[in-house]
């Protein structure tokens, strides 16, 4: 079943023609096909050594080069506190540093690209007090270079729900990459990963609620073929059986 499962998923991959196209396909295996994700097991040490526990985070990944921040948890019982779920988020967890001051240190990644660009998901829902800031930090071996929005510059991001916020900074191939994020305790804000790219152009990008794309996903993305119904049981069949 592993490598049949393996097989459609690289199929869905094959039918996308852009990143936010896979991500709905993300969320139409999650909200409507049982167990599709332990089909694909991980049992790449690298990967735990990420926090990378489960099937689905390893497949976004390798294949779309996201990082959910939720694996953090597994690293570091004590992000337990700031976990939360939400229905937008890609794994379905996401960090909310609740008011508290968060300091997110990412564990070690490579770069495969030739030039790498740096988008993190958040949410800032509401801006508890103006000296408040986010930090974006990126290190390595031989650099070190920081984005810092201050209150003017998160105030611009309040209210627009789940955004997906590109760094103004470009970076050659180089290994051992660590990034960082830092929130003063000033804002409610949701984080939910920090996704690689090369040719992301946009600095800020809007991301639609799942919840209105879901009920007319055959529409957004027509390629999905039906076969897929027979192969797997569907949520709501589940719930009839049970």
């Amino acid at each position: 079943m592993h490598y049949e499962a393996k097989t459609d998923l690289d199929f869905l991959y094959a039918l996308s023609k852009s990143y936010f196209e896979d991500v709905l396909h993300y969320y139409f295996l999650q909200k409507y096909i049982v167990d599709f994700w332990s089909h694909l097991n991980v049992v790449d040490k690298d990967l735990f050594e990420l926090g990378i526990v489960n099937g689905f985070n390893k497949h976004i990944c390798e294949k779309s080069y996201v990082y959910s921040v939720s694996n953090l948890v597994n690293l570091n019982s004590q992000l337990l506190l700031f976990q939360e779920n939400d229905i937008n988020s890609l794994s379905g967890k996401v960090i909310n540093p609740k008011n508290e001051i968060l300091y997110l240190n990412l564990p070690i990644l490579n770069n495969y690209f030739s030039v790498l660009k740096f988008i993190w998901k958040i949410n800032v829902k509401e801006i508890l007090h103006k000296e408040c800031f986010i930090r974006f930090i990126f290190e390595n071996n031989s650099d070190h270079r920081e984005h810092i929005l201050k209150h003017e510059d998160v105030l611009k991001l309040e209210g627009l729900g789940w955004i997906e916020y590109q760094l103004p900074i470009n970076i050659y191939k180089c290994d051992n990459i660590q990034l960082s994020i830092e929130i003063n305790g000033s804002i409610n804000m949701q984080i939910d990963y920090i996704r690689l790219d090369t040719f992301n152009k946009e600095m800020i990008t809007c991301i639609p609620n799942i919840g209105d794309l879901l009920p007319n996903f055959h529409e957004i993305c027509p390629n999905v073929p039906e076969t897929f119904k027979d192969k797997y049981f569907s949520r709501k069949e589940m719930e009839n059986l049970l």
